[in-house]
């Protein structure tokens, strides 16, 4: 099938009229621009003969304003309710609680207008990824995009996380459940997509012209998430649709899930974050960038000058639906942003009939997928919460060497040979009720994220100097822990790690693979198997490493040749625990001496 995003010719876009959200921005009107804005700079603008671009209301002025205020929310990750061991806590009815007092309050003036804006990152990370299915034969719904539509979110621009299901099923909520536009100007060629995302959009709310860009980064996209999908720069797709679509709007805001800047240490960001997009644009174009990914809280005490850029206010509101952001833009002859501030979701009321009759039913049909049983787990400290947030990267681990273990095996079922296993501590967020009974819910809450397994091909040298580096990350007694990256290997690996007094003179000692010393190995190459996230949480250190000139020799995974598989870690780990019966010591879920930490300063 012919893309239609791409059927129109090059350095041209299409303006078609489309439905809006029936909930959303009142007196509106909805426009989608269609066309490839990628390749070139947009020359041509062809608008369907039944359309009726608007011009700009007369009566603006400042003597006469108009007041927009635009919610904004980002990296939700499906965090609609938070399940936890003290009852279900409501998190998007306080959104919509506050969404509506709002509209309410505007309704008859037609001087005010409220919006409501998805920066991405709406799926992957709660239960409810469970009810978009394994394919789409299997698929239930979208329960962010199912709500989203109930409240009146007017659109979202796609993030990275977004495609972690793939895009077919990606095509399918948008198609069952995402009554708003979809915006993603710099992803292109997209089979199961074809049709479905714009690169803009302009909405007209009581005679005001919005203009939209939405645009997403191609970090942490996985490569095999489309054949065809490709992600490019978002700072060349911006400047090709800016000279065709800011003539056409009072207001333009880029909706990003680009991350903050080159530098943020919360998230990988490539090409370009919002601050790089914001001092290459003209300066006047935009008004303002809602943006997401690196899950920044910013502007806590109203718009930090540090957030304006080149004329442009930069907005974020956290992560998990622990803020809603608002902001509040002046249209007089021109438009500008006039206030800026965070709300903490916790201290809003809950809009108990968007609960009720909205969420509730979601959440009935998710709760028994997470109280499925796996099995039981083992009665070993290591598997608890308490040991894994405080000890995780401080020496052996029994949870590690379950997980480790496992991966291997599942990786040898599925037709990869992988000869090890790594796992590091972000994969693993909390334990489990040792000794009891384990359900889809815990092991979810332990790995809530779609992580996939990555392989790497690994010299013996490569795999020394990563041995070596991992020991430099193990968390010291006399220090404060914060993630490093260290990692835990799977059962072929055994070694002895010599802390030193400082970080720059540990080393592993006598490693071996397969009970062979790895010395007598250095030829060979390694199949080692890997989260898709591996080493990510470590940024934040890593940069503070290379600023404080530490004398590390940490390697650059990144330039390692790898294998980006189709298999998600969470399902593999849930196979291997259903196989085993549950986290057991059969299973691997014991201390088997494979690492021990000598520090000679202290027990």
């Amino acid at each position: 099938m012919m893309n239609r995003q791409t059927s129109v010719r090059p350095g041209g876009l299409r303006v078609i009229s489309a439905r809006p959200n029936p909930n959303g921005a009142a007196e509106a009107q909805l426009f989608l621009f269609e066309g490839d804005a990628t390749s070139e700079p947009i020359r041509d603008l062809v608008v369907a003969p039944e359309v009726a671009l608007p011009t700009r209301r007369p009566d603006l002025s400042a003597q006469h304003p108009f007041r927009l205020k635009v919610l904004h929310l980002n990296d939700l990750h499906g965090h609609l309710t938070r399940f936890t061991p003290y009852g279900d806590r409501p998190v998007f009815s306080k959104i919509v609680w506050r969404l509506r007092q709002l509209r309410a309050e505007r309704e008859s003036d037609p001087d005010s207008a409220v919006v409501l804006l998805s920066a991405g990152d709406d799926l992957v990370g709660s239960v409810f990824d469970e009810l978009v299915g394994d394919d789409p034969a299997t698929y239930l719904t979208h329960a962010g995009y199912r709500l989203y539509s109930a409240a009146g979110l007017d659109l979202v621009a796609l993030g990275n996380h977004d495609l972690d299901l793939g895009t077919a099923l990606l095509a399918q909520a948008i198609r069952r459940d995402a009554h708003f536009p979809v915006l993603a100007a710099n992803l292109v060629g997209s089979h199961w997509l074809d049709g479905l995302y714009y690169p803009a959009a302009l909405l007209v709310t009581k005679g005001v012209r919005l203009g939209f860009i939405g645009l997403m980064t191609p970090a942490g996209v996985r490569a095999n998430a489309d054949s065809g999908l490709h992600i490019t720069n978002p700072v060349q797709a911006a400047h090709n649709l800016l000279p065709v679509i800011r003539p056409l709007c009072d207001v333009l805001i880029i909706v990003s899930h680009l991350g903050y800047s080159l530098d943020s240490a919360a998230a990988a960001v490539r090409e370009a974050g919002d601050v790089e997009l914001a001092r290459s644009l003209p300066y006047g174009s935009v008004h303002l960038i809602v943006g997401g990914h690196t899950h920044l809280t910013l502007n806590e005490q109203g718009l930090s000058p540090y957030n304006i850029i080149n004329g442009i206010a930069l907005v974020q509101a956290g992560t998990l639906g622990r803020y809603l952001g608002e902001v509040d833009i002046t249209l007089r002859h021109q438009a500008t942003v006039t206030n800026v501030r965070l709300t903490p979701t916790a201290d809003l009321p809950i809009d108990e009939d968007f609960e009720a009759h909205e969420v509730q039913p979601l959440v009935e049909l998710a709760r028994p997928l997470f109280a499925r049983s796996l099995g039981v787990v083992n009665n070993h400290p290591d598997l608890s919460t308490e040991v894994v947030r405080n000890s995780f990267a401080a020496g052996e681990s029994a949870m590690a060497n379950f997980i480790t273990d496992a991966l291997v095996t599942r990786c040898r079922a599925n037709g990869y040979n992988a000869d090890l296993a790594v796992i590091d501590a972000p994969d693993v967020r909390c334990g489990i009720p040792i000794g009891g009974e384990l359900t889809f819910g815990d092991w979810f809450n332990l790995m809530p994220f779609a992580d996939t397994i990555r392989l790497w091909w690994l010299s013996g040298h490569q795999l020394k100097a990563l041995l070596n580096d991992n020991a430099q990350r193990a968390d010291r007694l006399t220090e404060p822990h914060t993630e490093r990256g260290f990692l835990h290997f799977s059962s072929q690996v055994r070694y002895t790690i010599e802390l030193g007094t400082q970080s720059n003179q540990a080393r592993a000692v006598a490693p071996t693979i397969d009970s062979i010393p790895l010395d007598q190995q250095l030829e060979r190459t390694f199949l080692v198997a890997c989260s898709s996230f591996v080493r990510q949480a470590a940024l934040p250190w890593e940069n503070y490493v290379a600023r404080a000139a530490a004398h590390l020799k940490l390697v650059n995974h990144a330039a390692w040749p790898r294998l980006d598989t189709n298999l998600f870690l969470r399902n593999e780990l849930v196979t291997y625990i259903r196989e085993n019966g549950g986290v057991t010591e059969e299973g691997g879920a014991k201390r088997d001496g494979r690492v021990s930490i000598r520090d000679h300063r202290g027990d």
